[in-house]
């Protein structure tokens, strides 16, 4: 008789949650003895049967019927779910494109930093804040996850692409034309040739740096902000030290 990969590979699975790991002649025992078994050296084996008696015994057997109906079904539906469920999130995963997640989990990063301060822009507080970028994701693509890039900015600012000269000047003044500078030169910033699976890898350290900042749930200095900027992006290590640390000039 032929048997179907798929039912073999099930009834395999089965048996490995009560695999004896000696190998020994397929011979029916316990609920199975007295079958008729093929004698041959295996160490898959339940009731004494190999895979393919196994399988035999409970189609072709009352007792191996009752068996198969009440016990093997249930059981085995509930690891193939099981194995649906693991091909599915790893399916999910190869599929996902992780360079805009990275880019929310850093957004998240950069309004917890920034939390408590008023828009950088509107000099207000607003009851919502978005992470806005210095230079655009379009016209500079190569800075869009540099933390020292992207800063509070009320999302009513954030949606008008001429209030971008004033989150500049907020920036000046809030943190001096050094870090203005510093953050214009970041522009030479080399192309990032990441794969996929390295940028899910960002984000998965992105995502654990935004949970420590928020558990620690504190309102950071001035100071503080640019300080913590530094020490994330080297943390993640999307940008060489370079380009993540801006040594700062107390005033």
């Amino acid at each position: 008789m032929k048997w179907t990969k798929k039912i073999l590979t099930a009834i395999q699975s089965y048996i490995t949650l009560f695999m004896i790991t000696k190998i020994k002649p397929c011979k029916g025992i316990n609920k199975a003895k007295g079958y008729d078994a093929c004698n041959k050296p295996s160490a898959f084996r339940k009731f004494g049967l190999c895979p393919s008696c196994l399988y035999d015994w409970m189609t072709n057997t009352e007792l191996g019927k009752i068996y198969y109906k009440k016990q093997f079904l249930p059981k085995v539906s509930k690891a193939t779910q099981k194995q649906i469920k693991n091909e599915d999130k790893a399916l999910k995963i190869k599929l996902t494109d992780w360079k805009p997640k990275l880019q929310t989990k850093i957004n998240e990063i950069v309004r917890l930093i920034d939390i408590g301060q008023p828009c950088l822009a509107r000099k207000h507080h607003a009851k919502q804040i978005h992470a806005g970028h210095i230079y655009s994701r379009g016209s500079s693509p190569t800075i869009k996850f540099n933390l020292h890039n992207i800063h509070r900015q009320s999302a009513q600012s954030n949606h008008f692409q001429n209030e971008d000269g004033l989150l500049r000047e907020g920036l000046v003044n809030e943190y001096g034309k050094d870090y203005m500078e510093f953050i214009s030169e970041l522009r030479r910033t080399p192309a990032l040739k990441y794969s996929n699976d390295e940028y899910r890898d960002f984000y998965l350290k992105a995502s654990k740096i935004a949970l420590r900042i928020k558990k620690e749930g504190k309102t950071n200095d001035r100071i503080d902000r640019i300080v913590l900027r530094n020490e994330i992006n080297l943390e993640l290590g999307v940008y060489q030290k370079e380009f993540c640390f801006y040594y700062i000039h107390i005033c």
